[in-house]
């Protein structure tokens, strides 16, 4: 997601250190805490929807960029001393996963990530085989993968690394509306591409025992 860095961006960082950090300022321990990833969290809203919707959990965005994750940020201030279930985090995932412990989440969530067209690229795909080998690490035995993309050529491919790891049972919906579903907020790419006509595809991918 490219954006413009706004002018309020450092304010806004410098005031919500306390829900917005970067691997510098994360204290490594309290990663232990979070139930939940997003990974490319955006602007923040699938990540605030699920936080209010489950208050019970504790929801970890991760966001590459940092105009994005500083739009994340502002939104979220406004609903951080009533939801307090919920951290952004300004880092490539890559470094993230380490940091967190075998079999501690419930739920990983793959909103429109970049499709990575190129045949050289693909393999930076968040849903090729060593991502899977990642996922399947950090998630629970119960847990859930859920990759939602509007890309047709992402969403066949992503079936394939599916069934060659072979470690989680999945699930195809296509096209999918998340009106219909009490799991799955929307996201603001969402809502573009409905309005625009383009179908939205999901797969839940569940790790098998």
């Amino acid at each position: 997601m490219r954006l413009r860095h706004r002018k309020w961006t450092d304010k806004v960082l410098l005031e919500n250190q306390d829900i917005g950090k970067n691997l510098e300022t994360l204290e490594l321990d309290s990663l232990k805490q979070f139930t939940d990833l997003e990974i490319g969290s955006g602007l923040g809203s699938f990540l605030l929807s699920c936080s209010e919707k489950w208050p019970e959990r504790k929801f970890l965005g991760v966001e590459i960029s940092k105009n994005a994750f500083a739009s994340a940020i502002k939104k979220a201030s406004a609903v951080k001393d009533k939801q307090t279930n919920f951290l952004f985090l300004n880092a490539p995932i890559e470094r993230v996963f380490p940091l967190f412990s075998d079999e501690q989440l419930t739920d990983i969530y793959i909103n429109f990530p970049d499709p990575w067209p190129k045949k050289k690229q693909k393999s930076r795909r968040l849903t090729y085989p060593t991502r899977l080998k990642e996922y399947y690490r950090i998630l629970k035995k119960d847990g859930t993968l859920y990759f939602r993309t509007d890309n047709i050529d992402l969403f066949m491919d992503s079936q394939e690394y599916f069934k060659e790891f072979q470690l989680f049972s999945f699930q195809v919906i296509s096209p999918f509306y998340s009106e219909k579903t009490d799991y799955l907020p929307t996201t603001e790419y969402e809502t573009k591409f409905r309005e625009q006509g383009i179908d939205i595809n999901v797969i839940i991918a569940k790790k098998k025992q």
